[in-house]
């Protein structure tokens, strides 16, 4: 346990949704930009039925939860002071998010992610399950997730700092043995922190409210700085985004964190399904300009 307490029900989780009717998720659907490698991907095969009974193998009784609040409290942190989690206080948090979730005491969102799916990532059905928990310094993710053909569902979780300035992302998955930091291939789509809820389809996500709730927790994150362990380096950035309709906000004094061109994949997928940048569409000498800069080598 992370503290001696026992943990906080989802029901009395003491974060309460701003409003009662978040603006539900846009459902995936290609703008045809022309930035995508290969065609949208929409999965004609995978039906809701077969989405639902895939989802169920995880342990029914684990997902599709009552809910109140989108994100669970956690126990106060030990050390009400600290200015830097330890790895060992990171990896705590991590554990408690696996055991929470694992005693049924999580609310997940189920659904199957547009960014793991399309492109050069996975194509074919990527199965999620993801839940937020938060205390007065810490925010933690917990994504279980498979293939729709994979025997078993893996795990992997998130804790983002929050008592340094700017807060730190820790990404580790969780092993039989404990949670084994990580940071090289997951910078390639986590540049700035958790990345916002995106489902494939507009069927293919269990509690459509629970999605926007916690989509917009995510939304509202700080400005986080990536942590690289030493056995998972930073990989090759490639040139730098300056394009200034996206380094707006994405820039090394932006809201988010600069993109460069190893995060080419989800620039393409975010920009072509319409999800960026976030209130308006690029214009067609815009896209032009963010494709010229995409066919560039690193």
């Amino acid at each position: 346990m992370l503290v001696g307490g026992a943990s906080v029900r989802a029901a009395d989780a003491a974060e309460p949704l701003k409003d009662k009717s978040p603006r539900l998720i846009a459902p995936a659907a290609s703008t045809g930009t022309g930035l995508l490698l290969e065609p949208a991907l929409t999965l004609p095969e995978f039906t809701r039925e077969r989405f639902a009974a895939a989802m169920a193998t995880v342990g029914p009784e684990k997902i599709q939860r009552p809910w109140t609040h989108p994100v669970v409290t956690l126990p106060p942190h030990p050390r009400a002071d600290a200015k830097g989690l330890t790895e060992a206080e990171v990896k705590a948090y991590m554990v408690e998010a696996k055991r929470l979730f694992s005693r049924g005491e999580a609310v997940p969102l189920s659904d199957v992610g547009l960014i793991s799916t399309q492109e050069d990532v996975i194509r074919r059905p990527m199965l999620n399950h993801i839940a937020a928990f938060s205390n007065a310094v810490a925010r933690v993710y917990l994504l279980v997730q498979k293939t729709s053909t994979d025997e078993h569902w893996a795990y992997f979780s998130i804790v983002q700092d929050l008592t340094v300035t700017p807060a730190l992302d820790y990404y580790a998955e969780l092993r039989k043995e404990g949670p084994k930091f990580e940071g090289t291939s997951c910078y390639k789509c986590h540049s700035s922190g958790p990345l916002a809820i995106h489902p494939a389809r507009e069927d293919l996500v269990l509690d459509a409210p629970l999605a926007a709730a916690i989509g917009r927790h995510i939304a509202e994150q700080p400005r986080s700085q990536f942590v690289f362990p030493k056995d998972s380096p930073k990989p090759p950035t490639g040139e730098k985004l300056t394009l200034k309709f996206c380094a707006k906000c994405h820039d090394d004094d932006g809201d988010r964190d600069a993109l460069y061109q190893v995060h080419s994949h989800p620039i393409r997928v975010l920009v072509d399904f319409g999800y960026m940048p976030p209130n308006r569409r690029l214009k067609p000498e815009e896209i032009a300009e963010l494709k010229a800069w995409l066919a560039k080598k690193p």
